[in-house]
């Protein structure tokens, strides 16, 4: 082997000794900040402006211990959870707000994630957000249908269960109203 490429090798075999300690932290290590998989994230999002039609992604922090949600749901800043199951339960995406709670002008998310893509089935509502659209399409493009849900928090404890939209959430948006 050549002496640059015993160097390269040394550099690679380094590298990948320091990820695989990185890796192998506790499983049940809350949220990975910037990572963009697992089964429970934390996406925190900037408040539409005049103009927009998308908030912009700040920060995504995932992970696979379901324990992180108590956590997440401290959060002060906490606009929405949507979960996979009824009444709160499997998978969630949890989206906060960067710029305080929901106003008139409120958060567009163009896409729910892979994960989340057409299997939410039940919403927790947090900050003020009395207002939800949810899109059966990316980008909030309401051709293949919609629905919207005034006051969850007035039907059924800051939650509701979506019989009329179950699994069909791809993108929406949520504001005060």
């Amino acid at each position: 082997m050549k002496k640059g490429n015993k160097k390269t090798a040394a550099i690679v075999a380094g590298l990948v000794g320091v990820v695989s300690l990185i890796g192998s932290g506790s499983a049940s290590a809350a949220l990975r900040p910037d990572a963009a998989t697992g089964k429970y994230c934390v996406i925190t999002l900037k408040k539409l402006q005049p103009g927009e039609a998308t908030s912009k992604v700040t920060s995504q922090r995932c992970g696979d211990d379901p324990a992180a949600f108590e956590m997440a749901k401290s959060a002060a800043t906490s606009l929405a959870f949507l979960h996979e199951h009824d009444n709160l339960g499997g998978t969630w995406r949890m989206y906060q707000g960067d710029d305080g709670p929901c106003d008139a002008s409120g958060y567009g998310i163009d896409w729910v994630g892979a994960v989340m893509h057409h299997k939410t089935s039940s919403i927790l509502t947090n900050n003020w957000c009395n207002s939800l659209t949810l899109f059966h399409n990316s980008y909030r493009d309401p051709s293949a249908g919609s629905a919207y849900i005034s006051d969850p928090g007035v039907v059924a404890a800051r939650w509701n269960s979506l019989p009329q939209f179950n699994d069909r959430t791809a993108s929406f948006n949520i504001f005060r109203r």
